[in-house]
Formats: structure tokens, C-alpha cells, sequence
């Protein structure tokens, strides 16, 4: 499972299609559908603005 720590994401679909992930403290900012289409997805301590 891949890690994703403490990143700021932005944009239309930051993570599409993305699977298998972990992400911490991390905030996804200015942009729609940010997990669209993904799976198997655990998120800790994230922020959506």
C-alpha cells in the first residue's frame, strides 16, 4: 500500500483512479472530485476544502 504524507493536493480530480493508498494529514484543496473512481482508500487526520 502506498503512502501519501502531509501533501497539499489541487486541481480537477487529484487522485482518480487511484487505489490501494493511505493518506495522512493531508489536504486536498480547490478542485472537484478529488477520489473520483478510487478504491480501497484509508485516510487519516485529511482535510477537504
Amino acid at each position: 500500500m502506498e503512502k501519501i504524507v502531509q501533501k497539499f493536493l489541487t486541481g480537477e480530480r487529484a487522485l482518480f483512479m487511484s487505489h490501494d493508498l493511505e493518506i495522512q494529514n493531508t489536504i486536498f484543496a480547490d478542485g472537484e472530485s478529488p477520489l473520483k473512481e478510487s478504491k480501497n482508500i484509508k485516510l487519516y487526520g485529511s482535510m477537504f476544502k
